[in-house]
């Protein structure tokens, strides 16, 4: 049954997105490398979330017979990342006795629905996709928050209406230590025609750093559209 099949791939991908939560560590940002204007920006996911929920929507999308476009790198539609909580389990035990039954599924604001048992059943969905970041060969240091600066962050919220986030290069040792995965630049937007745009102009800016510092990428250069692959 295509139904039953639907509703395994949920459960494992749930568990897999409830095990990243509850075992891994958050990271925290320097200031201007996220985005504080939303009033949903509590609690900063963990820094691995964004490259599961990437890897969980390319999956899905390559599960499907009518997915055209099968390159490895493309932007998916896939679960939002941001807020956390939407992929929580919340306590909801506390409402009260005379709530009416109808209510028992709750629809918020942002699209996420809740029952009395706390489990989200519906999570909001954006395009996304996840760029490597250079690291140098000799230190074994990740380089990525030259992308993270003011007007990088404005460029990509004002003129590509993108949120770009970097994770596995901030803190003391670089953060890469609550990483369950390599460092990444995670770029989400309500539209695709965005992501592709801003992943070509972050690729660039990628590249330009590469050439002056002297570093790279372990699966080299992304291949944008109109170029050839490195032989």
């Amino acid at each position: 049954d295509v139904r039953q099949l639907g509703r395994l791939r949920r459960a494992l991908e749930d568990s897999l997105i409830d095990y990243v939560i509850e075992d891994a560590p958050t990271e925290q940002q320097e200031d201007g490398a996220t985005d504080n204007n939303s009033a949903n920006n509590s609690a900063n996911p963990p820094p691995s979330l964004g490259r599961l929920l990437y890897a969980l929507g390319l999956s899905a999308a390559n599960a499907s017979p009518k997915t055209k476009d099968r390159a490895p790198d493309r932007s998916v539609l896939a679960r939002s990342h941001f807020p956390v909580y939407l992929h929580t389990k919340r306590d909801t035990a506390k409402q009260s006795d005379g709530e009416d039954k109808n209510n028992d599924n709750i629809n918020n604001n942002n699209g996420s629905s809740n029952n009395r048992n706390g489990r989200n059943l519906i999570t909001k969905k954006v395009w996304m996709n996840v760029l490597e970041l250079p690291r140098d060969g000799e230190t074994k240091e990740y380089h990525g928050r030259f992308l993270a600066s003011r007007s990088f962050m404005n460029y990509y919220r004002n003129h590509f209406h993108c949120r770009v986030d970097i994770y596995g290069v901030w803190g003391d040792n670089g953060g890469k230590e609550h990483l369950l995965c390599d460092p990444y630049v995670l770029i989400t937007s309500e539209e695709k025609a965005n992501v592709d745009k801003c992943v070509q102009y972050v690729e660039h800016r990628i590249r330009d750093h590469e050439e002056k510092f002297e570093v790279s990428r372990v699966g080299g250069r992304r291949v944008l559209r109109g170029e050839k692959a490195e032989s």
